[in-house]
């Protein structure tokens, strides 16, 4: 299956086919849902939106199925251009959107000396919303009634984008969602523990081989990402280097879940380790369950004994403890 754009000559050849096309298709998640008349596609037409400085249209053309919708590109003097994506209603729920973004994606960062490409949708337009992710979209922004809906209260707006860098690897890069540092870098005995300042791949791949947690480490991307998607990371430094980590992961109001905690093992026996469970557990104070697993080493249970926690219950036979500190 291939798409590709064919560029619109509204004025010209394509006007009868545009008014056709917003005549006859109702489009359900957009501010004006319902078949445009034949005078609102006409005054749009002639007001020269659909091809100007800012603004350009094409006609989406399947290889073998022709013309399935229309696609305008937006703010093409910005330097985050967006875009108003149309499929005709009976190629819809085909699986012809993903192909379509990917072909209008493609056009952006041929055709265009940009970084970013930017669209937006409504809360509730699910396989609008499911496209954005299957093309290699990433969430960037959720607006709280920002979406006018005629005649009904206004609908949540959900903004995606993708980065040229992203388009050309083919690969996404994270969104840091909680960044927000929760409290001030402090040293204590030379020692730098810093909120919410993520590391790279490698200096987490080093940190995580050091102590041997080698599943951790065969993938350097997916072990950044979920460092990334935690509620709160703390990190200590020893001149620059990167020698601790804490992180856990919450629903910020009933549980919180201490995923990791590990000290370089020549950084052992000088309080790094307690200082991290602190810290990392610091600004969930209110949220009544918190927990972690760890194994049965003598040490980890007394290290975790002394900081309130106590030992839920043994996993059967298993070689894993888990502890709740209430």
């Amino acid at each position: 299956m291939s798409i590709s754009l064919s560029r619109l000559d509204p004025n010209g050849a394509d006007r009868s086919s545009l008014i056709e096309f917003f005549t006859s298709n109702d489009f359900p998640f957009h501010v004006h849902a319902e078949p445009w008349t034949v005078a609102k596609a006409v005054e749009v037409i002639g007001s020269g939106v659909l091809r100007n400085q800012e603004n350009e249209a094409f006609w989406l053309r399947h290889d073998t199925l022709g013309v399935i919708g229309y696609v305008r590109l937006e703010d093409l003097t910005d330097d985050t251009p967006m875009f108003d994506l149309r499929l005709g209603k009976e190629f819809r729920g085909r699986g012809l959107g993903i192909a379509c973004l990917r072909a209008v994606t493609d056009h952006v960062f041929t055709t265009l000396n940009v970084d970013r490409f930017e669209g937006h949708t409504r809360d509730d337009n699910i396989a609008m919303r499911s496209t954005f992710v299957r093309a290699g979209w990433s969430k960037e922004a959720h607006y709280r009634r920002a979406w006018p809906v005629r005649g009904q209260a206004p609908r949540d707006s959900v903004a995606y984008a993708i980065l040229r860098e992203e388009w050309e690897s083919g690969s996404s890069v994270d969104v840091h969602w909680h960044d927000l540092p929760m409290f001030t870098p402090h040293v204590e005995e030379d020692v730098e523990f810093t909120s919410n300042s993520v590391s790279g791949a490698t200096e987490l791949v080093d940190l995580y081989r050091s102590v041997g947690w080698t599943a951790y480490t065969q993938n350097p991307a997916a072990l950044r990402s979920s460092v990334l998607s935690s509620a709160h990371v703390v990190s200590a430094r020893l001149n620059g280097e990167l020698i601790g980590l804490a992180r856990v992961v919450s629903d910020f109001a009933t549980i919180v879940y201490l995923q990791d905690v590990l000290v370089h093992p020549n950084h052992h026996r000088r309080g790094v380790g307690r200082q991290l469970v602190t810290r990392v557990l610091a600004p969930f104070g209110a949220v009544r369950q918190k927990v972690l697993l760890t194994d049965t080493d003598p040490g980890q249970t007394a290290f975790y004994d002394s900081l309130g926690f106590a030992e839920a219950s043994a996993a059967g036979r298993s070689d894993v403890r888990g502890f709740v500190k209430l």
